[in-house]
């Protein structure tokens, strides 16, 4: 028996051990990224887990300690986006904001950020499509305003908590058939999608015949 309990108390210490090692190297991960972030001029709202773990060290065993994390970010153009995409996924955002989107072109390095519940990215006039934006089961709003090279939706059709869709000035949009059988979508924004022919969208309202549709 005094054997048995030595092994189950070494055991015991070697999780502990690991258990504070990963906690460790998550921490200067996640403060590391926080730091370059903010030295590039990012805007970024967070919760710290370092400062929960301070409070209360029971805490670093909770995965919603490390889930928080960061709510918002905000980062000014597509290119320091697309230069910067391993700051971008250690802080693994659950709000992306790209305010000057101009030169991006596909949103396939959004892919990894499975937290994502809004996604924010204007004028990306090079943008065609949002197939990025297809295995993001947590997204709630999408704003793709400006972006006039966009011809479908077709990305969005399988997301289950999609609420909102704005899509303001999308010019070249042709088909929003995408959005027909989104069950949670209450929201939608045509305004100046002049690419849209009007039994496209009455089809649209049809469709949806709960949701709030304006434009074009």
């Amino acid at each position: 028996m005094p054997r048995r309990r030595w092994h189950l108390g070494r055991w015991f210490i070697v999780l502990m051990v690991a258990t504070l090692g990963w906690v460790g190297w998550t921490a200067y991960a996640y403060r590391s990224a926080l730091s370059q972030a903010k030295a590039l001029g990012w805007r970024v709202e967070h919760t710290d887990p370092v400062e929960r773990i301070r409070k209360n060290w029971k805490s670093a065993f909770d995965k919603e300690t490390w889930l928080d994390g960061v709510t918002r970010l905000n980062i000014p153009t597509s290119e320091q986006f697309e230069q910067h995409l391993d700051i971008v996924h250690r802080l693994d955002p659950r709000e992306l904001e790209i305010s000057n989107a101009s030169a991006l072109r596909d949103l396939s390095a959004i892919i990894p950020l499975k937290r994502l519940k809004h996604v924010i990215v204007v004028g990306a006039t090079g943008l065609t499509n949002v197939d990025g934006l297809k295995n993001l089961p947590t997204l709630k709003e999408v704003n793709l305003n400006g972006c006039k090279g966009l011809t479908n939706v077709d990305g969005l059709k399988n997301l289950p908590v999609l609420e909102v869709v704005w899509l303001f000035g999308c010019t070249g949009l042709t088909n929003v058939d995408g959005l027909k059988n989104l069950p949670a979508l209450h929201t939608v924004n045509l305004y100046r999608c002049t690419g849209l022919t009007e039994e496209s969208i009455m089809a649209l309202k049809v469709a949806l015949p709960n949701t709030k549709i304006n434009g074009p």
